[in-house]
């Protein structure tokens, strides 16, 4: 299955596709969103976002693939190419992620120490409101 570029007028289907994985994503500032399709159907996507515009770092969010489709090493595969496209990267995952993001991924999970210095104010900011859901969330970065 090959990674598709989605056009701007393709938003619509992207955020159908996260609605109906039952996840919560959003279009954040100059975003670029990647997915996979089975059959003419989203089963994995991406989003990629520069959230200030002067920022260094790209943000990775709302990677969901199809449960159906999973363990076939998709999240993988789309974590490898949206590296190969942008740098650096970071983003937020549930700690049950770990191994994705740094084994497979090869990206770097930060101390909580090191988030205080390698973070951008915005990210920091995103992160602490994430976290009062989500308080396993763990930073990853790729190099």
């Amino acid at each position: 299955m090959k990674i598709l570029v989605a056009p701007k007028n393709a938003k619509k289907t992207i955020l159908r596709f996260y609605k109906s994985q039952h996840y919560s994503a959003s279009f954040l500032g100059i975003d670029h969103c990647y997915y996979i399709q089975d059959k003419n159907e989203v089963v994995a996507s991406v989003i990629i976002s520069k959230i200030e515009q002067n920022s260094h770092y790209s943000f990775l969010h709302a990677l969901v693939v199809k449960s159906a489709y999973q363990h076939r090493g998709l999240a993988t595969k789309m974590l490898t190419f949206v590296q190969e496209c942008h740098r650096p990267i970071v983003c937020f995952a549930h700690v049950e992620m770990t191994e994705l993001y740094t084994k497979k991924a090869k990206m770097i999970k930060l101390k909580e120490q090191d988030v205080i210095t390698e973070l951008p104010k915005h990210l920091k900011g995103r992160l602490i409101s994430y976290k009062k859901k989500q308080p396993q969330l763990q930073v990853f970065i790729s190099q």
